[in-house]
């Protein structure tokens, strides 16, 4: 709607009442919904601390209904939200909890999931301590991401792929087996020509400040 109507962005701050008197209630999927439109937005939407404090009540108490795609969605919003300066700390707590379930779900876990989970944790990790994650679920989402390789359409390699490898270069975890298998699948011929130049520059720097290792050199040349 946000590309299509963009003259009804404007209403959306005259929703936070409504969303804050229903928060309470609220089922998994609606505050993952929630959190990832407040993401979307590119406008100040008007949301309190006392709103988000709601929510992550009621997430954490859902915690055990959330999907691989919610959890994943709560993890980006709050990274992209806080970047904005949205006051969605009272989420920052329950992230860890969050995590166990994503790892208990990490066999249905898509890789726009994977993606957008690293993201999260990538945007939050001067906020947050991201030992937990970095020990217990970083691996094994890279260890799911591995085995879905050969079976990724292109537009999952195309749009995934950059923002994984962004984010484990910002987390500073170059966990070997994974940025090799996604510099070893970007060098088939013709892949590297349907990255977009956001996707690019994140492989360029990701392959150079984040891996410069000597292994990498081809790939980098390539992305020139």
């Amino acid at each position: 709607m946000e590309k299509q109507m963009p003259q009804l962005m404007p209403l959306v701050p005259e929703l936070m009442p409504m969303i804050q008197l229903v928060a309470k209630d609220m089922v998994a999927q609606h505050i993952s919904n929630v959190m990832w439109a407040f993401a979307r937005c590119k406008i100040d939407v008007g949301a309190s601390e006392s709103l988000f404090e709601t929510l992550a009540e009621r997430a954490f108490l859902l915690a055990d209904a959330f999907t691989s795609q919610g959890i994943a969605n709560l993890f980006l919003a709050s990274g992209k939200l806080h970047r904005r300066g949205v006051p969605v700390s009272p989420f920052f707590d329950i992230l860890p909890i969050l995590s166990e379930v994503a790892i208990q779900r990490a066999d249905a876990t898509t890789t726009q999931a994977i993606s957008n989970t690293l993201s999260g944790i990538s945007d939050l990790r001067h906020e947050v301590s991201t030992s937990v994650f970095e020990r217990d679920l970083v691996p094994i989402l890279a260890e799911m991401l591995i085995k879905n390789v050969p079976t990724l359409n292109e537009r999952q390699l195309v749009f995934d792929f950059p923002e994984v490898a962004l984010a484990l270069a910002k987390l500073q975890i170059p966990n070997r087996p994974l940025i090799k298998t996604m510099a070893s699948r970007c060098q088939k011929p013709g892949m590297l020509r349907k990255v977009n130049d956001w996707g690019l520059c994140a492989l360029t720097w990701s392959y150079t400040d984040g891996f410069p290792d000597a292994e990498f050199s081809e790939f980098r040349a390539s992305l020139r």
